[in-house]
């Protein structure tokens, strides 16, 4: 059946950041419409990389909570993460992250762990 792993992302997006990144985001964290093209990334081909910032559990925040806008982004939300789709979305979302060295920008969180996993630049 497999466990929930809450995602919590909070961070500034580059303003130069390419159209089909900030699309995404759009697509992502406001409910925007699904771009047509993507980018070429191994994110994308995860067959459930369209729900990360939209789905939740009883076993975390029983709601998501997402949002982009004027270049920041702010998600909670849980799913199973089967084929490690959070791991995937963080390494492509990393090089678009206006955040120094070091910086948290969030954690996972295991349904089953008793902390959670820091996010670090």
């Amino acid at each position: 059946m497999g466990m929930y792993t809450e995602l919590v992302l909070k961070a500034m997006i580059k303003e130069d950041s390419p159209k089909i990144v900030k699309d995404i985001l759009e697509f992502l964290f406001n409910g925007a419409e699904e771009p047509k093209k993507k980018p070429d990334h191994e994110f994308f081909t995860k067959e459930r990389w369209d729900i990360i910032g939209r789905c939740n559990s009883y076993y975390h925040v029983p709601f998501s909570l997402s949002k982009y806008s004027e270049g920041y982004v702010f998600s909670r939300s849980d799913f199973k993460n089967y084929n490690s789709e959070i791991e995937s979305f963080i390494d492509w979302i990393k090089p678009y992250i206006d955040e120094p060295d070091g910086y948290c920008i969030g954690w996972t969180w295991y349904e089953e762990y008793d902390v959670p996993t820091l996010i670090i630049l």
